[in-house]
């Protein structure tokens, strides 16, 4: 990133706070309406979730039928000013490529992740921009425009007259050196979610599990939004709202800060697997969703007699066909070749990749492996007797193409064969939360009287319009649109 000399005064027309698709098109929108536009990022390098997410842009083709479903998607979280307006934006996606002179492709039709409440009538694009992927496209229309960003600056508070209570710009910490930065016309906070703030994990959604849970994106995603917002007299809205992915391997996570191994169980090979719980039992149907998850994940069953999560540490157990048959997480190799592009913070920033043959996991102590199953139980801290009859209903069900317990898919089910056998922990992987300040229909902060806040606005997943429902595929165009519309109403604001 480039930056300006260094100096601890600052005055611009809009300052964004957060560098990732939403706060490069805030800053993109604000410098063409002719605002001098700063853009604060607090790690090294820019992105956020939007440098480590496949880019997906879901979007709908038909107004009514989109009202209709992204009004059944909120569930009441938003109002109808709200619904039509984030319908209307992600229809104009196509519109906003073209106006700023990016090429892209219209893939396969996207079904709606939930087909019960769409229309039939709902048609929905898949659009893909063509040639640089992700963020690097965003960040070269960045740089071709000049406008300054400062890395490694973390925002410590916001500016705000004693008696309008506008804002009026931030205080900052960058590279040990306090800054004071003024603006003229507003503030735009698009510094993500709080998916790797444990303690607010914890406050809004899980508390006693925040051990087993480990962000898939960027790790800048702190929550700092939310203080700043909350510090300004901002109302909340969606902080119950998370977005899961796929299980992860719960020591390696624990050492790197981030989910390691996601998408244990989904390389579709021979041998096979199950996944088990602290006494050695099932607790779901392996093939079943987990990603953008909305009903209680069955991992994380409460038993209130025992004050504990029931299922609590669990495992995946599976034998040595399966791990003979390759790394039994996706690596960046499987990723390239079935999707084209690698996704997820520890596999793009090379934080860790799984193994070919499983040998380095297993001798880190991540995998651990036994002769036979009540070893294997010793192992993992449960009851041999059980793990032993769990494996011979398993392999029974198998045998008859029926899972009985769980209905797991027929196709799935390979019998557990001979030993040595394996387990590994699993962890839960977060790809974002949705939470944030809530805003109205220009981007701009509401108190808790839903009077705006002056000058301050708020972009993408800090405080998403998706407050129940995820409609897969959506997060990524709503920063685009709705940065867009942050930026462009900021600079119209009158010049102090």
């Amino acid at each position: 990133m480039r930056e300006e000399t260094k100096k601890d005064a600052y005055e611009v027309d809009v300052l964004i706070v957060g560098y990732g698709a939403a706060g490069a098109n805030a800053a993109i929108a604000a410098h063409d309406a002719g605002a001098r536009v700063l853009i604060l990022e607090k790690l090294s390098a820019g992105g956020g979730n939007s440098a480590v997410c496949a880019g997906a842009m879901v979007v709908p083709e038909n107004l009514d039928a989109a009202i209709a479903y992204y009004r059944a998607l909120a569930g009441g979280t938003v109002g109808e000013e709200m619904i039509l307006a984030f319908a209307e934006a992600m229809m104009g996606i196509p519109d906003l490529l073209s106006r700023l002179g990016v090429e892209y492709k219209i893939e396969p039709s996207i079904p709606p992740t939930f087909p019960s409440l769409a229309s039939g009538r709902l048609k929905q694009m898949h659009i893909s921009p063509t040639g640089e992927n992700g963020f690097r496209l965003l960040d070269r229309m960045v740089r071709q425009r000049n406008i300054e960003i400062l890395p490694d600056t973390r925002v410590q508070a916001l500016i705000q007259h004693p008696e309008t209570g506008e804002v009026l710009g931030a205080r900052a910490r960058h590279r040990g050196q306090d800054l004071q930065l003024l603006a003229r016309q507003g503030v735009v906070l698009a510094c993500g979610g709080y998916g790797c703030n444990p303690e607010m994990l914890a406050n809004f959604n899980l508390p006693g599990a925040t051990d087993y849970i480990f962000p898939w994106g960027s790790p800048g995603n702190t929550g700092d939004g939310i203080v700043l917002a909350s510090e300004a007299g901002a109302a909340l809205w969606h902080m119950n709202a998370l977005e899961w992915g796929r299980f992860c391997a719960r020591a390696p996570s624990r050492q790197f800060g981030t989910a390691i191994g996601y998408g244990l169980g989904l390389t579709r090979r021979a041998g096979s697997y199950m996944f088990v719980n602290r006494r050695g039992s099932r607790f779901m149907a392996e093939d079943g969703l987990l990603s953008h998850c909305k009903s209680q994940l069955d991992i994380l069953r409460y038993d209130h007699d025992k004050a504990r999560f029931a299922n609590l540490p669990a495992f995946m157990v599976f034998d040595h066909a399966h791990l003979a048959n390759g790394p039994i997480a996706p690596t960046a190799a499987m990723l390239r070749k079935k999707r084209g592009g690698v996704v997820g913070y520890a596999l793009v920033n090379r934080i860790y990749d799984w193994s070919a043959d499983n040998q380095a996991e297993i001798a880190a102590g991540w995998v651990m492996q036994a002769d036979s199953l009540a070893a294997l139980a010793d192992r993992i801290g449960a009851p041999a007797e059980v793990l032993e009859e769990t494996v011979r209903q398993f392999n029974l069900g198998c045998r008859e193409r029926h899972d009985h317990q769980f209905g797991r898919s027929a196709s799935t089910l390979a019998s557990l064969g001979a030993p040595p056998y394996f387990a590994v922990e699993l962890g839960l992987s977060l790809v974002n939360t949705q939470g944030g300040p809530k805003r109205n229909v220009h981007g701009q902060v509401l108190d808790h009287r839903d009077a705006v806040i002056p000058r301050l606005y708020a972009a993408g997943e800090l405080g998403s319009f998706f407050g129940f429902l995820y409609q897969i595929g959506s997060n990524y165009p709503e920063a685009w649109a709705f940065g867009q519309i942050a930026g462009a109403r900021a600079a119209a604001e009158p010049r102090l």
